[in-house]
């Protein structure tokens, strides 16, 4: 039970790195593989504003303006003259060479140790059902839920939302219906950049801060994504739950080596039954 616990409320943090995927994923059908450096460039985006004495709830909103901002910048230089079609993955190349150019930058201004980040941070642990669990992955584990949720009702309810799931269904179409795609990728990559920079600063204040931070994340959000579905909101807070739980238990009961693992064999069984994912769509391509 108490693993069960654990690893649900790591894989709301999962769930958080998985939906910075799905949204770029959902509307180009690219994916950033400099996320990792995203979610750092978060945490020391905050120390930055918190040095300017800001209280911490608003450093925690210019770090994520900020790091949104920063994405729509890549978006427009590093990705999209590399997407030239549904056949082109140059934009795979480009955001992998753009995380060592980013790496390289955080290694030498700020250096290989560890910060604390404590002025976010929620201390001590919470007894759920005579379980103690960590205030602040629990705290995470809420986000999650609410930033899919908020997710899901901008997608489904406003007129920008319709915008959005136009273009992710067929970006010909809605450029003939007047929508720009450019614009709806710009946002798109802004709003996933802004989720990384949250997640990263949230983790931060947990465990502290380095420039790995973000790369220890790297690959469990991206398994999460895929679990739960490249093109599924829902599926990205389901897959943080299931990776979670199955790595924090596997951990307990076979150790790291093995535990550390067995979430990625889960997600290729997954994967060998549902290409799509929990919860992905089957799209059919026109020939």
């Amino acid at each position: 039970m108490d693993s069960v616990l654990v690893g649900i409320t790591i894989g709301g943090l999962y769930a958080l790195v998985g939906l910075a995927f799905v949204l770029t994923f959902q509307t180009t059908r690219t994916l950033n593989f400099a996320l990792g450096e995203f979610i750092t460039a978060g945490g020391f985006a905050f120390l930055a504003f918190v040095a300017l004495d800001l209280p911490a709830w608003l450093a925690l909103a210019f770090a994520v303006v900020a790091i949104g901002i920063l994405g729509a910048i890549i978006e427009r230089l590093v990705v999209r003259p590399f997407n030239s079609g549904a056949h082109d993955i140059r934009w795979l190349l480009t955001t992998a060479g753009l995380s060592l150019i980013m790496l390289d930058l955080l290694r030498n201004s700020q250096g290989a140790g560890t910060r604390a980040v404590g002025d976010i941070g929620f201390d001590g642990f919470t007894a759920i059902a005579g379980v103690r669990v960590s205030t602040q992955l629990l705290f995470m584990l809420v986000l999650a839920v609410v930033v899919t949720l908020a997710l899901t009702w901008f997608t489904q309810r406003t007129r920008v939302g319709t915008i959005f799931r136009a273009v992710a269904e067929d970006r010909e179409t809605a450029s003939l219906m007047g929508i720009n795609p450019a614009v709806v990728a710009l946002g798109a990559y802004a709003l996933a950049m802004g989720i990384a920079a949250l997640a990263g600063v949230m983790y931060s204040a947990e465990v502290g801060l380095s420039i790995g931070t973000g790369q220890s994340l790297l690959v469990a959000g991206f398994a999460t994504a895929i679990l739960g579905g490249l093109d599924s909101i829902p599926g990205a807070l389901l897959g943080g739950l299931v990776y979670g739980v199955t790595s924090v238990v596997a951990m307990d009961l076979f150790g790291t080596a093995v535990g550390g693992v067995l979430g990625l064999v889960l997600t290729v069984v997954v994967l060998a039954v549902r290409p799509q994912g929990l919860l992905g769509r089957v799209v059919m391509e026109k020939v």
